[in-house]
């Protein structure tokens, strides 16, 4: 999009530089319109709004890794869910029970969307097990524009049903906890596409990168229940 509307600026600019030349002797040939800057402002300014976009989407299309286990570290701050509750994402919102994580915001129209998507279907392949032994999570990357009641739309939109918690809260917690889970960027726009399954009670930890198969994602839920079980036994 940008490239297109660069090579159009410039054909417009030879367009209006060229009959300037044939009449350099008059006086108002190069002065250029008001309405003329106007327009080139606006696409400018409309061109910089996909390119954030674009740079965005553009994640999900890079060389997608195999997942792979991590280590993250919980940030000792207080956030806010789409009821307006305070919550620790460790201790109130995980405790002990296995993890689905996504990163998103409300105002993306290109990978959140896609991303909201396939969190839904891990819901429904869960069925009751969510919001008991299996927590869904969606953490926003934007906590300015995406307030409680902005989160609570969004998550209504989804489908997202009881055991699917929706988190924000001050610039400051929500970075804090980012960085801690290794998925911060300084730009949100820019955020890395990446969903992550874990235990609250082992501690492991799956990074699953771009767009991920909610089977998958499923299989990782159910190897942790699993690991769970044999330690019973």
């Amino acid at each position: 999009m940008r490239a297109s509307l660069i090579a159009l600026a410039v054909t417009v600019a030879a367009s209006m530089i060229a009959p300037g030349l044939a009449r350099a002797h008059s006086e108002h040939a190069m002065k250029p319109q008001p309405t003329q800057l106007a327009a080139a402002d606006a696409h400018a300014g409309h061109a910089g709004g996909h390119a954030n976009h674009a740079n965005h989407a553009s994640h999900a299309n890079d060389d997608v890794k195999l997942p792979e286990d991590v280590v993250v570290r919980f940030a000792d701050v207080k956030l806010l869910d789409q009821n307006s509750r305070e919550r620790s994402l460790k201790a109130d919102v995980i405790g002990d029970r296995i993890v689905v994580m996504d990163f998103v915001y409300t105002s993306c129209t290109t990978v959140c969307p896609v991303v909201s998507a396939i969190m839904g279907e891990v819901q429904q392949k869960l069925g009751g097990r969510v919001g008991r032994e299996v927590a869904l999570v969606s953490l926003t990357v934007d906590p300015v524009r995406d307030t409680p009641a902005r989160l609570r739309d969004y998550a209504r939109s989804r489908g997202a049903g009881a055991g699917w918690s929706w988190l924000t809260g001050s610039t400051t917690a929500v970075n804090d906890t980012l960085k801690g889970l290794g998925t911060w960027t300084p730009n949100f726009e820019d955020h890395p596409v990446v969903m992550m399954v874990g235990d609250g009670r082992s501690g492991k930890w799956t990074r699953f990168y771009g767009f991920a198969d909610p089977a998958m994602l499923v299989a990782q839920v159910e190897s942790l229940i699993a690991a769970r079980a044999a330690t019973r036994e």
